[in-house]
């Protein structure tokens, strides 16, 4: 009897020893990936909105850059057009000046 004292004994035991909580367990593991997980795709966005960002500097300094060029393009197009209404303006005047001239001389010599 004493075997089966034994036996009875170890399965007392064996019942009052506390089981492995396994849900919590595979819970806690479940929790430990998915917080890897975001953690890695929270680093990659910040890594992309950092280059997003950089990128978007450059582009808004080259439009900046683009747009002094246009002004000051089109500075240069309304002095040069200044300069040729002035020219033209001068050649007419001359042109009547040699018409005047040619004009006054036979008027003169009868």
């Amino acid at each position: 009897m004493s075997s089966g004292a034994e036996t009875e004994r170890e399965e007392e035991i064996e019942r009052s020893r506390p089981r492995r909580p396994w849900v919590l367990i595979a819970a806690c593991l479940a929790l430990v990936l998915l917080s890897a997980t975001l953690w890695k795709k929270w680093s990659d966005s910040r890594r992309e909105s950092a280059r997003l960002t950089r990128e978007l500097d450059r582009v808004y300094k080259e439009a900046e850059d683009l747009r002094m060029q246009a002004a000051l393009g089109q500075e240069r197009i309304a002095r040069l057009e200044r300069e040729l209404r002035a020219l033209h303006a001068e050649r007419e005047k001359q042109a009547k000046a040699a018409e005047d001239k040619k004009g006054a001389r036979p008027a003169k010599a009868r």
